[in-house]
C-alpha cells in the first residue's frame, strides 16, 4: 500500500484505489444500506421501534464481510445506537444498555487500533445516548455523572487537539 494511505486496521476503506474496481457492487451495496438505514428512521420517527430495530438489523449481513475501516466502524457503532435508542424509546433500558455497550467497544477497538479522533467520538456518541436512555428510565443522577463524564472527556480532548495544532504551528 503506499505510503500516503493512513497504515492502521482501518485502511484501506473505501476511497482506497484497489476498493474502488469494485465500484458497481459497492454503489448498490451502500444505496441499499442507507436505504435501509433511512427506512429504519422513519420507522422510528414514527413510533414503529420494532419495525426500525428490524430495518436495522438488516444492515448488519451486508456489512459483516466488509474490510474494516473507520466508515464500517462509524456504520456498525451508528447502528447499535439507534437500535439501542429504539429500546428505550420503548422504556427497555436493559437492552438498550447492551447496545450501548457494543457500540462503545466498536469505539475502544477503534480507539487501540485506528484512528484516535474516530474512537474517541464513537465512544462519546454511545456514553450520550446512554446518558439520555438513563434519564429517560429514571436515573436521572446516573445520567448527570455520565453527561458529565462525557463533557470533560469532550473538554480534554479538545484541549489536546489545541495543543498538537499548536505544536504543529511551531
Amino acid at each position: 500500500m503506499e505510503s500516503k494511505y493512513e497504515k492502521n486496521a482501518t485502511t484501506p476503506g473505501l476511497s482506497h484505489p484497489i476498493t474502488l474496481k469494485l465500484m458497481s457492487v459497492r454503489v448498490s451495496q451502500l444505496c441499499k444500506r442507507s436505504a435501509l438505514l433511512q427506512c429504519g428512521n422513519a420507522l422510528a420517527a414514527l413510533g414503529r421501534e420494532e419495525e426500525s430495530r428490524e430495518k436495522y438489523a438488516e444492515v448488519f449481513p451486508i456489512i459483516e464481510n466488509e474490510p474494516r475501516c473507520a466508515r464500517i466502524d462509524w456504520e456498525r457503532h451508528s447502528l447499535y445506537v439507534n437500535i439501542g435508542n429504539s429500546y428505550s424509546r420503548q422504556g427497555d433500558f436493559a437492552k438498550a444498555d447492551e447496545q450501548f455497550q457494543i457500540a462503545e467497544k466498536i469505539g475502544n477497538d477503534h480507539l487501540a487500533e485506528g484512528n484516535s479522533q474516530d474512537g474517541n467520538n464513537m465512544i462519546i456518541c454511545a456514553k450520550r445516548a446512554r446518558a439520555f436512555a438513563l434519564k429517560r428510565s429514571g436515573k436521572v443522577e446516573e445520567a448527570k455523572k455520565l453527561l458529565k463524564e462525557v463533557v470533560e472527556q469532550q473538554i480534554a480532548l479538545a484541549a489536546e487537539e489545541a495543543a498538537a495544532k499548536a505544536a504543529e504551528a511551531n
